[in-house]
């Protein structure tokens, strides 16, 4: 992970509220800003990113109007790019090379659900706190205090640049996406029950395959390594046909332990994971797809 040029990441965030603002698109802080934002009054210097978030539904936030302001982010000069999931939608938005990810949230029984699958009520964005972050008011979650323990673990108000994915895990129960049980899913998975099984193959420093280690989609469920080093797990009903984002946990019976926290999966396709014997911590997209 490359931290951002806090300098630069002040500037567009500042941009980003103006732009918002002149639309009159409520949007609150989240994740490492908000907690930048709540704790420590400037962006944290490791980060890598911005974090802000809107929920659908909410303030007269719909999903034409996303587009209607990804349109004018282009126009303002950003990248963007703009994906939809069965939990939010997805707007990745760059400039300076700083990149911000706006997400939109679907509510869903009265809660949102964040990376990886930290379940938030929506009630804690009914009345959003103002706050004074860089010589400018930002909305927060309120009381935000319970949004960041909910988010970080008790002990969100400690400074960790390492290890703080453990924190976030801890507090997700093994399963908690929704299942979206509709006809076009049912008909796939009879017709095509090989077709959206991913297998993440785990291996030795020296490429051997690992038997019995277990393997955890979080959010997803687990799966314990077969002969061959495979755990299979079936992706088809978070978001078909797509790649998308999960955090990874490989826990071999050596009790050697790896937290991947930004993995890019797609549906039907194969993972091999190698260990590194110098950093067992913080690494990104470490699983490589199988030719």
């Amino acid at each position: 992970m490359i931290p951002m040029d806090i300098q630069k990441g002040e500037k567009v965030l500042l941009e980003i509220k103006e732009l918002m603002d002149e639309l009159n698109v409520i949007f609150f802080l989240r994740h490492g800003t908000c907690l930048a934002a709540v704790r420590d009054g400037q962006l944290i210097k490791w980060d890598d990113d911005l974090d802000i978030g809107s929920i659908i539904g909410m303030n007269g936030l719909n999903e034409k109007s996303i587009y209607e302001t990804v349109d004018k982010f282009k126009l303002a000069g950003f990248e963007v790019e703009a994906g939809e999931s069965s939990l939010n939608i997805q707007v990745t938005l760059c400039k300076f090379g700083i990149s911000a990810d706006w997400t939109c949230y679907k509510i869903f029984q009265g809660s949102i659900y964040q990376y990886p699958v930290v379940k938030i009520p929506v009630e804690l964005h009914d009345d959003l706190k103002p706050i004074s972050f860089l010589g400018a008011t930002f909305f927060v979650p309120n009381p935000p205090e319970k949004y960041l323990e909910l988010k970080y673990g008790s002990e969100w108000q400690i400074p960790k640049e390492m290890d703080y994915e453990g924190d976030i895990i801890n507090s997700i129960p093994e399963s908690v996406i929704l299942q979206q049980s509709c006809i076009f899913t049912r008909i796939h998975k009879f017709f095509f029950p090989n077709k959206y099984i991913t297998k993440i193959r785990i291996l030795t420093h020296d490429n051997k395959p690992v038997e019995l280690a277990k393997v955890t989609l979080v959010g997803i469920g687990n799966c314990t390594t077969d002969y061959q080093g495979y755990a299979k797990f079936d992706l088809i009903s978070k978001r078909m046909h797509f790649k998308d984002e999960y955090a990874v946990m490989i826990e071999t019976k050596n009790k050697e332990k790896e937290i991947l926290f930004q993995e890019v999966l797609k549906p039907g396709l194969n993972y091999d994971y190698l260990p590194d014997k110098d950093h067992t911590s913080g690494r990104l997209h470490v699983l490589k797809e199988q030719s």
